[in-house]
């Protein structure tokens, strides 16, 4: 028989529990931000500062963290126990329930929440990170093509993927070259998580904008066909999803074009394409990229967006397509909620 330990505790020494719960979000905490200060800690989980020196205290003499004059930060005592504390914090806030009734209402195989609304906090994109990066790592098997989109939210996930032995795995850009920042490309993007997994990558030379014309004249030169073969024959893509106004503006669609996904009621952007709410396609605003009218069946797709405000876009993305993962955050996962309750 399983046993709901959480409430459990909660039953039998309700005047423990709180103390239990605190001091195993401070012992996350600090595993996230090490080395941190015991100010700068508590600033950040908004507790009492008396409080979180006291709960290190006791970290500290159980042989959990050490503490000197560049923070805190787990010892190898307590990395063993991460991964109980943060199933258990997850649990005591409801993360667990939430990540389980988001999968069943939208049909994802796999969920994963982080604490926290990231448009209140930008810190809760590490965490989303840390959890993307670990699911693409299970996802992934030797020999597999991986399939990155740019953006901040993939940059995250970048920072954290890792792997103790040299994966063989070949990792292209999902689409071309947009005007941001260098460092949110997905060719950058592509290279750093390539690098990061021992495996190898190719590169997509070519600005995401360039017309279906002169597409199939740059098909005509091998190492461009190459990498669309690839691209196409991916086994997992990783992506992210913007909200429809706020990358047509970044991308400076044509006016016809705005006003095309205006009337029709455009929410959401992801890959290239505009969707409506109801995951109808209103536009393919990129040549350069992954068709996905033509992705092989077996093609696993892992979103990664966060924020109260995107919560619309993300259910207009994995209502039209399954999921295999989507990793969000509290902020967007109740909003999601909200939503399919009142449809």
């Amino acid at each position: 028989m399983q046993y709901d330990f959480v409430r459990l505790m909660r039953q039998l020494a309700p005047d423990l529990a709180g103390e239990f719960a605190r001091r195993a979000l401070v012992l996350e905490r600090i595993a996230a931000m090490a080395p941190v200060g015991r100010r700068q800690l508590a600033a950040k989980l908004q507790l009492p500062e008396r409080e979180v020196r006291s709960d290190a205290a006791l970290l500290k003499e159980e042989g959990l963290i050490d503490l000197n004059a560049s923070g805190m930060m787990l010892t190898a005592k307590g990395q063993e126990l991460l991964e109980a504390v943060q199933a258990f914090n997850r649990a005591v806030h409801g993360l667990t329930d939430l990540e389980n009734r988001l999968a069943e209402v939208y049909g994802i195989d796999k969920v994963h929440v982080a604490a926290g609304d990231a448009d209140e906090d930008e810190s809760v994109l590490q965490d989303m990170g840390r959890m993307a990066a670990g699911r693409v790592r299970a996802t992934l098997q030797s020999g597999s093509t991986l399939a990155v989109t740019g953006g901040s939210t993939v940059a995250a996930v970048a920072r954290y993927m890792q792997s103790t032995t040299p994966l063989n795995v070949m990792v292209v850009p999902a689409r071309g070259g947009l005007g941001r920042a260098v460092a949110y490309q997905a060719n950058t993007l592509a290279a750093e998580i390539a690098q990061r997994l021992g495996g190898h990558h190719r590169l997509i030379h070519l600005p995401d904008g360039i017309d279906a014309s002169a597409m199939q004249e740059m098909l005509k030169v091998p190492e461009v066909r190459e990498v669309m073969d690839r691209l196409q024959r991916a086994d997992v893509i990783l992506h992210g999803i913007g909200r429809a106004d706020e990358s047509a503006q970044e991308r400076k669609l044509p006016v016809p074009q705005m006003r095309r996904l205006e009337e029709g009621g455009a929410v959401a952007e992801a890959l290239g394409y505009y969707f409506s709410r109801d995951g109808e396609v209103l536009l393919a605003a990129s040549s350069v990229g992954v068709d996905l009218n033509r992705l092989k069946p077996s093609c696993q797709m892992i979103a990664v967006a966060a924020g109260k405000r995107k919560a619309q876009a993300i259910a207009a993305i994995v209502r039209r397509y399954h999921h295999a993962a989507l990793i969000t955050d509290e902020g967007a996962a109740r909003a999601m909620l909200e939503m399919a309750e009142q449809q």
